[in-house]
């Protein structure tokens, strides 16, 4: 056992030595006799891979294909063919005389011969004579506009103020149209005459005057819309000039004539934007609301700056600014959060309650705007208190409220003439559902005549190829469709045109089988 023991450790001890065994070093007489047995073999060795290469080019001569062969079409050409002849096109270099240092210019005058009196236009000397703007007088100062003609005596003579007998003739009129409108003069012939005579001197009018014919003339129910137009076309030069109270009459008496005029509204939206921090106060405020309510246009700049201020404000609204906001304003033109800052001051002072201490035209105003909140739909939610008030309010006026039907006019009394004695239709003349007064009921169905200018705006851009409906029209159609009622429309001009009850008739009957026609009636057709 001792034996295997020292062979064993033997061996390692061997393969220990094997592995670490220090490299050899090459001294140098090795080195020289490695040299000289290359030296003797190097010329063999030379000789042979001279052949060697002999060989791989002939063969590579044998095998290697050309360039035709390469090519995938016959008729491809090389990638170097397009310029093997470009050396027979080069040219030497080009030199040019410089230009000579002087340019001589002949003139032939052909003008040396007068024209024959018969060939020499009647014009000719006016265009002979030099140009005034070229002349030092008619040069216009820096600044002036470059599409504008400078006329220099022009802009040195005064404003020259507006004669004396224009001014009485001015005067004259408004006078009478106001006198007319007191005496109850509201012949359309007449006020005709006046929409006449108040165009011709409506341009040297100052904006106090045009304000009191423009109300003059809605007070007197004028259905003229090319004057509104042409008083709106005043009104757009003298807004700039006017005062804040000027500005919220002439956009009232606008609403009420139902001027939709969108560049008018952001003139003027503009002007009372600027003022709205100086000497604008909440009334103020609240008529420019109920205006862009009115007649549907927006100036969001303006509205935006007015719910921004009136917003610490509607807690503290007295019992008369809470009825200056209009049903059609709180529903359209408020945000959420005023709507519900304004409703809730509402039902703090008790709008409306008790019924019977409440006046009429309040008590409509807070009723319609009861039935747009609980008919038409707003995503707002209303506070507690709110919807209290609004319970208690449809309570007793349903209970108490006597509301007096509107009558029938004329066309009304017509068409209920001819639906009961020409077509035997079962119809009311006058049906009372809450606060409207539903005229011509059939069943279910109320026939609606439009009128001209009381359910339309008057709107310039539009010309008269387009109408668009009031939007107090458009509410009460709208509240009518969503208590159930078919509303049909019929323009009072379509039957106003007709004057035989056989056309008449058709008529009718085309609009109950077919609904209201956007074009002739059909008697005309």
């Amino acid at each position: 056992m001792a034996t295997l023991a020292a062979t064993a450790s033997d061996g390692l001890a061997g393969r220990e030595a094997r592995r670490h065994y220090p490299r050899r070093t090459a001294t140098a007489s090795a080195l020289s006799a490695t040299i000289s047995s290359f030296g003797a073999t190097a010329p063999a060795l030379g000789s042979e891979r001279r052949n060697c290469d002999e060989d791989f080019n002939l063969f590579r001569s044998l095998m290697a294909p050309t360039i035709d062969d390469v090519k995938e079409n016959i008729f491809d050409k090389a990638a170097a063919d397009p310029f093997r002849h470009d050396s027979q096109y080069t040219a030497s270099h080009i030199s040019i005389a410089p230009p000579e240092g002087r340019l001589d210019l002949t003139l032939k005058d052909r003008r040396s011969r007068a024209l024959p009196s018969s060939l020499r236009p009647a014009a000719l000397e006016v265009l002979d004579r030099p140009l005034r703007c070229l002349g030092p007088a008619g040069q216009a100062p820096v600044g002036h506009p470059s599409d504008e003609f400078y006329d220099g005596l022009a802009a040195r003579a005064p404003p020259q103020p507006i004669p004396g007998i224009t001014q009485r003739h001015e005067t004259d009129l408004v006078e009478t149209i106001e006198k007319a409108l007191r005496e109850g003069g509201t012949e359309t012939a007449l006020w005709e005459q006046y929409a006449k005579r108040a165009e011709e001197l409506l341009i040297t009018m100052s904006l106090e005057k045009v304000l009191r014919v423009l109300k003059a003339f809605v007070l007197a129910k004028y259905r003229g819309g090319d004057l509104y137009t042409h008083i709106g076309g005043e009104l757009a030069k003298e807004v700039k000039d006017a005062s804040s109270t000027r500005l919220c009459q002439a956009f009232h008496w606008i609403a009420r004539a139902g001027l939709r005029d969108q560049t008018l509204m952001t003139l003027m939206g503009n002007e009372a934007l600027l003022r709205l921090s100086d000497d604008f106060v909440l009334d103020m405020c609240i008529e420019v609301l109920n205006v862009h309510g009115k007649l549907e246009i927006r100036n969001p700049r303006l509205i935006g700056a007015i719910l921004r201020d009136l917003g610490p404000l509607w807690p503290e609204l007295s019992f008369n600014q809470c009825c200056a906001v209009a049903p059609l304003t709180v529903m359209t033109v408020l945000s959420d959060e005023a709507r519900a800052s304004y409703l809730s001051r509402c039902a703090q002072v008790g709008m409306a309650l008790p019924v019977r201490m409440t006046k009429p035209a309040v008590l409509r105003q807070f009723r319609l705007l009861e039935d747009c909140l609980r008919l038409d739909y707003h995503p707002t939610a209303l506070p507690h208190p709110v919807q209290l008030w609004l319970q208690n309010l449809k309570q007793e006026a349903d209970a108490e409220d006597e509301v007096a039907p509107v009558p029938l006019s004329a066309v009304e009394e017509d068409i209920l003439r001819v639906l009961r004695e020409e077509m035997d239709v079962q119809v009311n003349g006058v049906v009372q559902d809450g606060i409207f007064s539903l005229h011509l009921v059939m069943g279910k169905v109320i026939l609606e005549v439009l009128d001209p200018y009381l359910d339309y705006y008057v709107t310039p851009a539009l010309g008269n190829k387009q109408r668009l409906l009031r939007a107090d029209t458009k509410l009460r159609q709208r509240l009518l469709w969503r208590r159930g009622w078919r509303v049909l429309t019929l323009e009072e001009a379509d039957w106003t045109c007709l004057r035989d009850d056989i056309y008449k008739k058709d008529l009718l009957e085309d609009l109950l089988a077919n609904g209201p026609r956007r074009g002739r009636p059909a008697g005309m057709d």
